[in-house]
């Protein structure tokens, strides 16, 4: 989920201990429309309301929206303060928590972290109520399909199939899968090394600051744009370059748009040493997958959005919603673009793209990938709409 609450994860990841299984829990999931997040419903104790919760395979703890839980009245028994790269912060918790599938299968004694959401929540088409991950997969053997987009929960133990995947083996990281990978650069350049498995960062590598600085990246890489993206209490700065090739196991990753992010962060995840970085949905979710945790292997086959293409490398503009998603707004304008030079900036409210009003961020994003320039108004400080002609770039 981009480069977001991952310092919590050092934490809090040893109140994740659950003590329930189940026989063979069939979960259906719903993608966003870009592919890049999972998103599943789960019933409250109550069996009458649920929960929207974002499936991340890089979530060492439960994390509840704390508006939600107000909404339920439900009351954190426990403090923390955890110092991350938002420097210190008081995290509420409730212990001794159940996580329902439904009526008579769930996971218990966890515990949930209550934290504001709002901010993540504005990236995204769908508003969630909560990030899951080791709860689960900490529980369970969990097997991924996305053709069927269904989650099958399995005993540890259970013999399921697994022809045609091949076998990875993984350590823990903090409870996230680490794996081992190698990218090659144009000039033929490879490095490897050990990255999370993160399903919840919306991007295909990141590499971490240490490692990028070491191998003299920023260099090597040739052309290349600057972003920012949001996390659970910040903004992330990163540059971007397009790269040969990903190899994961024996499959290897090419597209002509295939891009890694190099970190700029001197603290948090991002900033440790001791990591090439986190490969990210845009990777991930090209491949049905199986997370074995007690046996600490990950099992891989390519799957429908393998060969989709990945999106251009300059993108002009990125958009999200308003807290209350009433409005599209502009998050990011990339450095130096037509769109930065005709003084398009954050907190912009967009009011059409080619005479196009859509409510939508992924219907904005398909327009600005499918256009030579794009006439785009929007509400200026003034609160006047303008109307500006920016070229896009490839």
């Amino acid at each position: 989920m981009n480069i977001k609450y991952k310092e919590l994860i050092f934490f809090l990841i040893v109140f994740g201990v659950i003590n329930s299984y189940a026989q063979q829990i069939k979960l259906s999931f719903e993608l966003s429309k870009d592919k890049k997040a999972i998103f599943i419903k789960l019933p409250m104790e109550n069996q009458k309301d649920s929960l929207l919760f974002f499936f991340d395979t890089g979530a060492g703890t439960t994390l509840l929206d704390k508006k939600i839980a107000e909404k339920y009245n439900l009351k954190a028994n426990y403090q923390t303060e955890v110092t991350g790269a938002g420097g210190k912060k008081l995290y509420d918790i409730m212990t001794n928590q159940k996580i329902f599938f439904d009526r008579n299968q769930f996971i218990d004694s966890t515990n949930i972290v209550l934290d504001d959401l709002s901010r993540l929540n504005t990236s995204y088409e769908k508003k969630f109520d909560g990030i899951i991950g080791a709860a689960i997969l900490t529980n369970y053997l969990t097997k991924i399909d996305f053709e069927t987009q269904t989650m099958n929960l399995y005993k540890p133990d259970d013999l399921i199939d697994y022809d045609s995947y091949e076998k990875i083996p993984f350590e823990l990281f903090s409870g996230i899968p680490k794996v081992r990978i190698t990218f090659e650069l144009k000039n033929n350049e490879k490095f490897s090394g050990d990255v999370l498995f993160d399903s919840g960062a919306r991007l295909t590598l990141l590499v971490n600051t240490p490692y990028k600085e070491k191998n003299d990246l920023l260099n090597k890489i040739g052309k290349k744009v600057s972003y920012s993206s949001r996390n659970l209490s910040n903004n992330t700065n990163y540059s971007k370059g397009l790269i040969k090739s990903i190899q994961l196991g024996n499959t290897t990753i090419k597209n002509k748009n295939l891009g890694i992010s190099l970190s700029s962060d001197k603290q948090g995840v991002s900033s440790l040493d001791n990591l090439l970085g986190i490969l990210g949905s845009e990777i991930i979710n090209r491949f049905n997958f199986i997370l074995d945790y007690k046996n600490k292997n990950l099992y891989l086959k390519p799957n429908d959005l393998f060969n989709k293409d990945f999106e251009p490398l300059a993108k002009a503009l990125s958009f999200e919603y308003t807290e209350d998603r009433s409005n599209i707004i502009i998050s990011n304008v990339m450095e130096n673009s037509d769109a930065h030079t005709k003084g398009l900036e954050e907190g912009l409210k967009i009011v059409s793209i080619n005479n196009i009003v859509s409510k939508d961020i992924y219907t904005y994003d398909q327009l600005l990938q499918r256009k030579n320039s794009v006439i785009l108004k929007y509400v200026d400080h003034d609160n006047q709409i303008r109307s500006v002609k920016i070229k896009l770039k490839n």
